[in-house]
């Protein structure tokens, strides 16, 4: 078994657990999906999809979507789940393997990962792949979980690599090849309470109660988007391929 499947094999119940949480928290998933609506469209990728908490939101926006996901339980929920959606295709794929057929014979206006990224080993690789499927002009959309200092137990049992700042994210989108036009942290309160629980109680899975409060908090929350931010629990980034 080769390490990155050994990563997945050991992360995919604390995994699958979260995305349980936040099948229940529609706030939460379109204040995410707000930070990319203006650059939503067309053709669409979604990398890392999941059980679809994000994907129901994001085929809203789109002519043709197409989600993936590399854990097989999740590829066939997402196949019933949009079995009836006639604009969304649903296929397997490993961003630490090579592109398969569904992806490798079509290109898009829009490719968007959350909470994707950082489970890739070789990071940089992997966003230079699917990036090339990219048309001229298209966007690269992404949430990545940031601040290195808040790394702890729960990363591990998620099987993140890595959390970023603005700084070496945008780099990474650079040495992809892709133009940085927006790039910024979300997401302070979040952080305070990620770290409390990662940091200080060293807590492994994510506290559905505590989730089910952000939740009822975002209309709040929210106001955070008029502001700067010097820190928050995640990184937005929009990218550009060359036209």
């Amino acid at each position: 078994m080769s390490g990155a499947q050994d990563t997945r094999d050991r992360a995919q119940p604390t995994g699958g657990r979260a995305l349980e949480v936040h099948a229940s928290t529609p706030r939460i998933n379109e204040w995410y999906l707000s930070k990319f609506a203006d650059r939503l469209g067309g053709e669409a990728l979604e990398l890392g999809a999941g059980i679809g908490n994000i994907s129901g939101l994001l085929a809203r926006h789109c002519e043709r979507l197409l989600v993936t996901e590399v854990e097989p339980a999740y590829v066939r929920e997402l196949e019933e789940r949009f079995r009836s959606t006639p604009n969304v295709d649903v296929a397997a794929f490993d961003l630490e393997g090579p592109l398969p057929p569904a992806l490798a014979e079509r290109t898009f206006d829009t490719i968007l990962s959350m909470n994707v990224i950082e489970h890739v080993a070789d990071d940089l690789g992997a966003v230079r792949r699917v990036s090339e499927r990219l048309r001229p002009g298209g966007w690269m959309l992404t949430y990545v979980p940031a601040m290195p200092f808040a790394f702890g137990p729960m990363d591990e049992a998620l099987g993140h690599h890595r959390r970023y700042t603005t700084e070496s994210f945008g780099a990474l989108m650079e040495a992809a090849g892709l133009r940085v036009d927006r790039l910024e942290y979300m997401n302070l309160v979040g952080l305070a309470g990620w770290w409390v629980n990662n940091k200080l109680l060293r807590r492994r899975e994510p506290d559905p109660t505590q989730v089910g409060v952000f939740e009822r908090l975002v209309p709040l929350l929210r106001a955070e988007d008029a502001l700067s931010l010097p820190l928050g629990l995640g990184v937005i980034c929009h990218a550009q391929r060359a036209r």
